[in-house]
């Protein structure tokens, strides 16, 4: 088990902070520190895992899932602790996982996915914006991702592609409608073992101090949260500020965004959800 001290020390080890006093790293470091977005998805279903999520120190944006028997009390919690509350919108996927309640299809014609969407930016207080939850099918149909962003523009929020395929026209489709978008660039539990995950917050860390912002999506899972508890406490002694979804918006008005990546882990044919390998898609429940 890694410990805060061995997180910090491994990040020295290898170069990914600036540390004041020296020179070189100095003359290096921009006006602005870096800055990383952290995004815990899939809340709503699970009460303790949600608290312990909302817990965590620091300017966590948390993704709610519509219509969830805990969806309201954590965004509620959340909202009273100062942190950011966004939708966590079902989008249908190429993998056949299972949605859950208030999910968009690509089926579903016009009028019934605004009024969907609708409802479901209605199920949850205190929301700012909103990123998909899985999505590898709709984020590539334009029509449907116009139906969407014509909502969120109404709404005036913001939107976070979690980037779920690559051929993703999500956040172009938010672009041409004059919504403040983001995409994510890496998924910190794809594996939900320690070194792994650490692995991946090296990762964030490396993307943000090397073009200044970056965005990390995890989910509530025992692992990632023990994760976090430890490393959020220093890591502006990495050189990195954390900061909520909204303000990396505020942030980067009028900037371009990097295209999105192509698939770099085998779980990502599950969109950030990685399942063992007795379990089948189109009977596994959404996490």
């Amino acid at each position: 088990m890694i410990s805060a001290k061995g997180i910090q020390s491994l990040f020295l080890i290898i170069g990914l902070c600036w540390l004041p006093g020296s020179a070189a790293i100095a003359a290096s470091k921009p006006a602005i520190a870096p800055v990383l977005v952290i995004v815990i998805d899939d809340l709503g279903d699970n009460r303790g895992r949600g608290l312990a999520a909302i817990n965590l120190k620091g300017k966590i944006t948390y993704a709610i899932l519509p219509h969830t028997p805990h969806a309201k009390a954590l965004a509620k919690k959340a909202h009273q602790l100062g942190k950011e509350v966004i939708l966590h919108a079902p989008m249908e996927s190429k993998s056949g996982l299972r949605l859950g309640p208030g999910a968009l299809e690509q089926r579903h014609d016009s009028e019934q996915l605004k009024s969907i969407l609708n409802s479901d930016f209605d199920s949850i207080p205190f929301v700012s914006g909103i990123n998909n939850h899985m999505g590898s099918l709709l984020t590539e149909d334009r029509q449907k991702m116009n139906d969407v962003m014509g909502i969120v523009h109404q709404r005036n929020l913001f939107f976070l592609d979690s980037v779920t395929t690559p051929k993703t026209v999500a956040w172009k489709v938010a672009r041409e409608h004059g919504i403040p978008y983001l995409l994510r660039d890496v998924f910190l539990d794809n594996e939900q073992n320690e070194e792994y995950i650490h692995q991946q917050f090296k990762q964030a860390v490396k993307e943000a101090t090397k073009k200044g912002y970056a965005v990390a999506i995890g989910h509530p899972y025992p692992e990632t949260i023990q994760y976090l508890e430890k490393a959020l406490p220093i890591i502006e002694q990495l050189g990195v500020k954390l900061i909520s979804a909204s303000e990396l918006i505020r942030l980067r008005t009028g900037q371009p965004l990097l295209l999105a990546k192509e698939q770099q882990h085998p779980c990502d044919q599950y969109e950030g959800h990685c399942l063992p390998e007795s379990v089948q898609p189109d009977s596994a429940n959404s996490h």
